[in-house]
């Protein structure tokens, strides 16, 4: 089953910061965009998988377009250069299958 998220990437002077606003708090980053790309994937599919192991509901998924992304530099207060918002995809059955 493939599931879909906004994510929010942030270039900053060591790499990149990543945000799901759809999950409270849930970030992961990267030394370079393809990293950070990769840690976005697995840090989704891998929060997923544990919502679903710990019986807790997986929340619907926001559209891109209704996602604020500079909301998060203002609430944590970080220094960026530029940001994106991307939609990451995971199939998490099968991410499981490989990777737990």
């Amino acid at each position: 089953m493939l599931s879909s998220f906004p994510a929010c990437f942030f270039k900053e002077e060591n790499g990149y910061s990543v945000f799901f606003s759809d999950f409270d708090g849930l970030a992961t980053c990267g030394s370079d965009l393809d990293d950070a790309l990769y840690m976005a994937i697995d840090c989704l599919a891998g929060y997923i998988h544990w919502l679903w192991e710990d019986g807790e509901e997986v929340p619907a998924s926001s559209s891109i377009e209704d996602i604020d992304p500079l909301k998060i530099p203002k609430e944590l207060d970080f220094a960026y250069t530029e940001y994106f918002a991307k939609m990451i995809s995971v199939d998490v059955m099968e991410y499981a299958k490989e990777h737990f």
